[in-house]
């Protein structure tokens, strides 16, 4: 009886695993510093932290102004399905109001909740603060080209996803 071996997986390069390594200390750093909470921020969720996905789905809320929920669903690469709760949360913390397009009834929109608009707004900059800064430090081809890189990358992570399946 022979026994199969699995094939040896391809080598990686040096850069792929420097990059891995990079946003492995991105995510760290990002957990060691939490958003920071404010005491109506606090009240309006319920002591709760708001998690990634809350923030993600604010920075889009925030930045557009208004944003329907298949669109928000596409920009963070989420099903409507996988959205959807994650709306209802914000929705019952009351950091966004969600409306019903009036012409078409399947369509629902959100909004942040002019309530707490500032408090969200100073949130996400504190957030955003230092994203800025680094992309200041780097000359306009290395933006556009570091945000491509992101992009390509998530792009990638993505279609791992959809092989698993």
């Amino acid at each position: 009886m022979s026994r199969r071996t699995a094939p040896a997986p391809a080598p990686t390069s040096a850069q792929a695993t420097e990059l891995f390594a990079a946003l492995i200390t991105v995510v760290k750093r990002l957990r060691r510093h939490p958003l920071p909470v404010t005491a109506e921020l606090s009240a309006a969720v319920q002591g709760t932290t708001p998690a990634p996905r809350h923030v993600a789905a604010l920075v889009h809320i925030a930045t557009e102004g208004t944003v329907g929920m298949s669109e928000l669903a596409e920009r963070l690469s989420v099903s409507l399905a996988t959205l959807s709760p994650v709306v209802s949360e914000l929705v019952d913390w009351g950091l966004v109001d969600r409306t019903t397009d009036p012409h078409d009834r399947r369509r629902t929109f959100l909004t942040l909740a002019p309530e707490h608009e500032p408090t969200i707004h100073a949130l996400l900059d504190s957030r955003l603060r230092p994203v800025e800064r680094a992309l200041q430090r780097l000359e306009p081809p290395e933006r556009a080209a570091f945000i491509r890189g992101l992009d390509v990358l998530a792009d990638e992570l993505d279609q791992m996803k959809e092989n698993d399946r």
